[in-house]
């Protein structure tokens, strides 16, 4: 448990920041946060001893930024993120890129990772990788004066900075660590509790049926 929250103090800022980046959506991140870490605690013996448990939860709480099935949540369930004016072309600019080229970039020159971490984490080839963050990086050049001022060979270091700038000025306020494992625990008896009754009813139901069956 103390490992647990150790991870999650570490870790819940930036990620909520990430996620922000990532999808543009304050309930989305704040909701990949918490399913990410949900399922850390669900498969904590397995997440404790991996060789990157951080990396781990990461890539859990991007994958669900990035979803396709956001598009599906009624607009009342949104909640954009505030950003200031200097900001917004930056945002702007990561949220028209393809989700891919979007989570290559973001933990390439915003993260940080090697080319075959961010490969590894992307689940591609490193030449597939290297492709996505150079097209994106030249998306974002197109979008924003002070990248298209400099050549293709600063645009990396240069982006990396500008998310860094941009992240630190997202109004986020990730749960106490306490209160995170309390929230996944309750949501894991949920659905454990769920996934039991839907069981049990469907048991029920076809020895039903073949009790009725066999009196017929």
């Amino acid at each position: 448990m103390v490992a647990f929250q150790r991870l999650y103090e570490g870790s819940a800022g930036s990620l909520v920041r990430q996620s922000l980046l990532l999808s543009g959506d304050s309930a989305i991140a704040d909701r990949a946060l918490a399913h990410a870490f949900r399922l850390a605690w669900e498969r904590w013996p397995e997440v404790a001893t991996d060789r990157d448990p951080a990396g781990w939860v990461r890539a859990t709480c991007h994958e669900f930024a990035l979803s396709p099935w956001h598009q599906l949540v009624p607009d009342r369930w949104r909640r954009p993120v505030l950003i200031g004016d200097e900001h917004r072309p930056l945002l702007a600019g990561l949220l028209a890129l393809p989700r891919g080229y979007r989570r290559a970039l973001l933990l390439w020159d915003g993260v940080g990772l090697t080319p075959a971490e961010v490969a590894a984490e992307c689940e591609a080839t490193a030449t597939a990788t290297e492709s996505r963050v150079t097209h994106a990086r030249a998306a974002l050049a197109e979008r924003l004066p002070v990248l298209a001022a400099v050549p293709p060979a600063e645009h990396g270091p240069l982006i990396g900075a500008l998310l860094t700038r941009c992240a630190d000025t997202l109004p986020v306020r990730p749960l106490p660590a306490p209160a995170a494992l309390a929230a996944s625990e309750r949501t894991s008896r949920r659905i454990v509790g769920a996934a039991t009754a839907l069981v049990t009813g469907t048991t029920v139901t076809l020895v039903g049926s073949g009790l009725l069956a066999a009196l017929q």
